[in-house]
């Protein structure tokens, strides 16, 4: 009878709770804009406040189950961090120097070694940023944290390098899968630990003709370029005088497949971060809670066209305002400008070359501003509101735990400029 009832009664699933996002375009756009023009008097370092400001932003405005995340970073902390990372870039830079100057017959090679350490350093810093944000981050009072060695992370990270190139990219999705297991193992949300459940084949499974493809379009490519050579060899093409036809039709195969690979690149870069996106977000688990998402590919190309003609049009406004501001200029200092043309640099000409520079650090962090409203904040949103977490009352037992780190390793992938993200 037991038995009967029993196999009568269905299996519950757990609950999922949605994410929400409540955060306000115009304000993120409003601290983004100031920001970044804060930055060009600031001499850049206003970078720091900046980002701490947009962390506080994304992680107090998204909420699960009514209930928002807080991010307890500061900006002093990202300055200090970053000051220590340049002190231990720095004799890396002039070791380099020295080396230069006194084998000048062996200089090209001499970067090598610094590159390989730059490269090393990369790995280890991105682990110990993600290691300050973790412990920066509080949802509920308790504090996430991580343990574990950057360096032991950076070492794996190498090896899983190595054989993504031996076997042209095939083991990429393995590599990722084990990399993030390894973070994922080491860190903590108080006494509860966090788990990677995504596998090297499940996501080879969802992108293995991406792959595929890639490998297609590049054997193609490089056979056409071949092909290419030999047609404009043999019609003894003259692009200058130091240039003979051999030459300069393999200068030119060589442009055109490096262009065709490069938009190749940006078409797919959408459709292989929505893969992977998806993909790295549903094997998150801590204890029994676990993250599941509903992320479209559409959402990505939807971003990367709305930075695209973003970009567009205000490259355009700009290049008009800059003309009319140039044309207006030119008029009310010729002196200046005579000046500058003939190399002479009195006080008009001096001033008209800073606002030019400064007219340049405007048309960059233009770019800078669009880039992470759409792909800082845009991106976030969606994520966030097609996220849902099930089993989440199973986290009202976790106790608080760990401890702030150091700010090294973000500073380090700063200076590196290496996935420090926002």
């Amino acid at each position: 009878m037991t038995a009967s009832i029993s196999s009568n009664v269905p299996l519950t699933q757990p609950q999922a709770s949605p994410m929400s996002f409540s955060g306000r375009r115009g304000e993120f756009l409003k601290m983004l804009v100031a920001g970044s023009l804060y930055q060009i008097p600031t001499f850049g370092f206003y970078r720091f406040w900046l980002t701490t400001k947009l962390r506080r932003h994304l992680w107090a405005n998204t909420q699960v189950e009514g209930e928002s995340f807080e991010y307890t970073g500061t900006a002093k902390e990202l300055l200090v961090g970053f000051l220590i990372a340049l002190a231990v870039l720095a004799p890396l830079y002039i070791a380099l120097f020295v080396v230069s100057l006194a084998f000048e017959e062996i200089a090209a090679f001499a970067s090598v070694p610094l590159i390989l350490i730059l490269y090393v350093l990369a790995h280890f810093g991105s682990y110990r940023a993600r290691r300050y944000r973790a412990t920066r981050t509080v949802f509920r009072g308790v504090r996430f944290w991580m343990k574990g060695s950057g360096w032991a992370y950076a070492f794996r990270a190498v090896l899983w390098d190595i054989a993504t190139i031996v076997t042209v990219g095939l083991a990429l999705p393995w590599a990722m899968a084990s990399l993030e297991r390894y973070r994922m193992r080491h860190t903590y949300f108080g006494t509860v630990q966090g788990d990677f459940s995504g596998t090297g084949w499940s996501l080879f499974k969802r992108g293995w003709w991406v792959w595929a493809l890639g490998i297609i379009l590049i054997a193609g490519l490089a056979f056409g370029s071949t092909d290419m050579y030999s047609s404009l060899a043999e019609m003894d093409l003259d692009l200058g005088e130091e240039m003979d036809g051999a030459m300069g039709a393999a200068y030119l195969a060589t442009q055109i497949a490096v262009g065709g690979l490069l938009l190749i690149y940006i078409a797919l870069a959408p459709l292989v971060m929505a893969i992977f996106t998806r993909w790295h977000l549903d094997g998150v688990r801590f204890g029994e809670a676990a993250v599941s998402s509903k992320l479209r590919i559409g959402t990505f190309y939807g971003l990367f066209f709305k930075t695209l003609f973003s970009s567009i049009g205000f490259m355009i406004a700009f290049i008009a305002v800059f003309a009319l501001g140039a044309f207006v200029l030119s008029l009310a200092f010729q002196d200046a400008m005579n000046d500058i043309q003939a190399g002479e640099w009195t006080a008009g000409a001096i001033v008209i070359s800073l606002i030019g520079a400064i007219a340049y650090l405007v048309f960059l962090l233009g770019f800078g501003v669009i880039q992470r409203y759409f792909y800082g904040r845009g991106l976030w949103a969606a994520i966030v509101t097609t996220t849902a977490v099930s089993n989440l009352p199973s986290l009202n037992a976790a106790v608080a735990a760990g401890r702030p780190s150091g700010t090294v390793g973000e500073g380090l992938a700063d200076a590196l400029d290496f996935n420090v993200g926002i």
